[in-house]
């Protein structure tokens, strides 16, 4: 009873070779790979992708791979044994040979949404998407996924992308700064981020906005690690490029930002 009762369909020990079937039934080959708690797919459909102007985007088929692929990611991962914590797909097209879109999630998030705890801004905001030209060189999934992926590296992803989004709508929208691409790492207990913010006139930013960078993007952190309940750290530290000003907030001052 117990056994007919767990759903087990997807045993962990074939995991990765069901997956390849349950693809191959939309036609679709992919390698797979399971390390320790993370898997890994490299997806390569043409179309997905698309080129111009010097610059990667997606393609008109990029909609219809990431709905067959993931589909299939989530039936199988839902009905297993396997103690997988996070899924990475790598989606490539043959038409644009040495470009690659990254899209890496949490498992708990997943099952979050299907029990309609996060709805789909949020899971999409806890997604982590990110487009690459990696080179002429064909590129494999055991070279680009080399081992597990723990749960604070992820968050240090997510966090410099809503960072970036954050202060793209409160600052770029209303012309008060430019802003690029925002970058996160943890290291030693300690997240770091680092801001590229610049005034769209090429002049200092001024202290006032300097600190609303910095304020902003310390709500963001303060409210996701909240949400995952995420304690294992002992500091965050704000980069701000243009300047070199830092801003360090230990874990006992970020409930005032919460």
């Amino acid at each position: 009873m117990a056994t007919s009762c767990s759903r087990i369909s997807y045993p962990k020990a074939r995991l990765a070779e069901s997956l390849q079937d349950v693809l191959k039934e939309d036609r679709l080959t992919a390698s797979v790979r399971l390390i320790e708690h993370t898997l890994a797919v490299h997806l390569e459909y043409p179309l997905a992708l698309s080129q111009g102007g010097g610059q990667i985007g997606i393609g008109p088929s990029f909609d219809e791979a990431t709905r067959k692929v993931i589909g299939a990611i989530h039936r199988v991962l839902l009905s297993s044994d396997a103690e997988v914590r996070f899924y990475v797909v790598l989606l490539s097209d043959p038409t644009v040979p040495g470009a690659y879109l990254t899209l890496v999630r949490y498992m708990d998030d997943i099952r979050r949404a299907n029990a309609q705890m996060l709805d789909t801004p949020e899971i999409f905001a806890r997604t982590v998407l990110e487009l690459n030209f990696l080179g002429p060189t064909a590129i494999t999934i055991d070279q680009y996924v080399p081992r597990d992926i723990r749960l604070e590296e992820f968050l240090s992803w997510q966090l410099a992308r809503r960072i970036q989004t954050t202060l793209t709508d409160e600052l770029q929208t209303k012309g008060v700064a430019r802003v690029g691409r925002c970058g996160g790492r943890f290291e030693q207990g300690e997240f770091a981020f680092t801001l590229d913010v610049a005034s769209p006139a090429d002049h200092p930013l001024d202290e006032a906005t300097l600190q609303e960078i910095f304020r902003a993007s310390s709500n963001v952190i303060a409210k996701v690690l909240s949400s995952y309940k995420f304690e294992d750290f002992q500091a965050v530290r704000l980069f701000h490029q243009a300047t070199g000003r830092s801003f360090l907030l230990p874990k006992t001052r970020l409930e005032v930002f919460r």
